[in-house]
């Protein structure tokens, strides 16, 4: 097999400008959502143009919650941007998910097509599940030489690419069921005698993001991936590609004899827009992240806009006009903050905000000394650094991949003094975390992933090694 490079798209969430006007009930809608809804055709196109500039790579693969809601005029408007990708020589595969397609019956989910008015929203014509399989069949399962149901495999440039349809119902765990596995194990012994390297793609993840991901969303998972992770393993599948998290990771499991790589790439259309360029090459997969452009046509402040306008910038936009401006505060963040709660008890609201955009690292850290080892002039030398600072670094980071803080840095420290007291505390009184969250025994088993990569060492890029050998290498 010789080189070939493709790309990685994952939860576009395209969102036609023909169904949203400004008003109340899309910036209610906006507000605090990671992904950029009213920007989202622009972004999309940001990096499609990236691809289509790209004349040494011709594979896009793009893995699913392709639209906002099951809206179908969404759908037609991507579908006509993804026929514009191929006639301009790109090979364009595809998987649906769960945001594709409004359920009904059996197939029955929780997502409505709607659009907005200024005032209201109203229901738009919608999209059943049985429908993307004819809607998204010319982009991958028209030339796959195996499908069930709306997965399918497929010879790209010799090497094997199997891509499985997991959108489930939207209540219980999705994934393939006892069929589909069988013709999953069929495809992998075929690959196997035919000395062709594989490669999966889902829209679900394989390996949790964090911890924490697992334990409090099971059904969030690719349904009975257990058995999916053994049956890779088993024959010596190195990577899955997954989306749905909005998440930028890589993770990793192994055992005695294999090593699989998870690797997650965020929403297309979020705060930290990013996608993957991926090239195999004698043996090896290297993998790199294409972060959203600066400058995006149609959107006057480009990328830098974005990061202020929505998610982690515009929640400190909202903490910053609270100590300024309370009634400010209540007007912006309508949609989010409810509104006669947070006027009423302003006395309470605006002095704890205030507090803590005040408090500095040099508190944080007196906070768990006992458990972090900080002396009280390590900690005096922080005193003009802000707490709030640290939680929003540590925010941004939570989707964009490489957790910001090493265990020799005063910022992790100060994280493992504060969870290890307040692990103390719950000790002191009885209260055992692993009741309400299955699997985790502390709150630093929670944070310490936040904090600090203990996945691979580094979220955005990694070469790994597509046989049998438990290794991998980081640049």
């Amino acid at each position: 097999m010789g080189k070939l490079q493709f790309y990685i798209m994952a939860d576009n969430h395209y969102f036609s400008k023909k169904l949203w006007v400004d008003g109340d009930e899309i910036e209610s809608r906006s507000h605090g959502d990671q992904v950029v809804l009213k920007e989202s055709p622009e972004v999309n196109e940001a990096f499609f143009k990236i691809i289509e500039a790209d004349k040494d790579t011709e594979t896009v693969v793009i893995v699913g919650d392709l639209i906002n809601c099951g809206e179908r005029l969404c759908h037609e408007e991507f579908i006509e941007r993804l026929h514009l990708l191929e006639s301009r020589g790109k090979r364009v595969l595809v998987l649906t998910a769960t945001h594709d397609y409004n359920g009904c019956g059996e197939d029955e989910n929780e997502f409505v097509a709607v659009g907005y008015d200024k005032h209201s929203r109203y229901k738009v014509t919608c999209t059943r599940r049985h429908e993307l399989n004819e809607l998204y069949r010319p982009f991958g399962r028209n030339k796959a030489d195996s499908e069930y149901d709306m997965s399918y495999s497929i010879n790209v440039d010799g090497y094997r690419f199997i891509l499985l349809n997991d959108d489930g119902n939207g209540h219980t765990d999705c994934g393939l069921d006892d069929k589909g596995n069988e013709w999953l194990e069929n495809e992998l012994i075929k690959a196997k005698e035919n000395g062709e390297t594989v490669l999966l793609f889902t829209h679900h993840p394989v390996i949790a993001p964090y911890p924490v991901y697992e334990a409090v969303a099971p059904t969030e998972m690719y349904g009975r991936h257990p058995i999916l992770k053994s049956m890779l393993m088993k024959y010596g599948v190195k990577v899955v590609f997954t989306g749905h998290t909005h998440v930028h990771t890589i993770r990793s499991i192994s055992d005695s004899e294999n090593e699989l790589f998870d690797v997650g790439t965020t929403s297309v259309s979020s705060a930290y827009g990013k996608i993957r360029k991926v090239t195999l090459e004698n043996g090896y997969a290297d993998i790199r992240t294409i972060d959203m452009p600066e400058e995006i046509e149609g959107i006057p402040g480009g990328s830098k806009q974005i990061a202020q306008s929505c998610f982690g910038g515009y929640y400190r936009r909202l903490i910053d006009t609270a100590v300024k401006d309370y009634d400010e505060f209540l007007e912006l963040g309508k949609g989010l903050v409810p509104y006669d709660k947070a006027k009423k008890y302003r006395f309470i609201i605006k002095p704890l905000i205030k507090w803590f955009v005040k408090a500095n690292m040099s508190f944080a850290g007196r906070i768990g000394r006992k458990y972090s080892g900080l002396s009280r002039a390590e900690c005096k030398k922080h005193k003009d650094e802000k707490l709030i600072d640290l939680c929003f670094v540590i925010l941004d980071r939570f989707f964009q991949g490489d957790a910001p803080y090493s265990p020799d840095t005063y910022e992790y420290r100060v994280m493992y003094g504060a969870m290890s007291r307040a692990d103390a505390i719950m000790k002191t009184f009885k209260i055992s975390l692993s009741k309400y969250i299955n699997g985790i025994d502390s709150l630093w088993e929670l944070a310490e992933p936040l904090v600090h990569n203990t996945r691979t060492g580094c979220d955005r890029e990694i070469k790994i090694k597509l046989n049998n050998e438990v290794t991998y290498e980081k640049d």
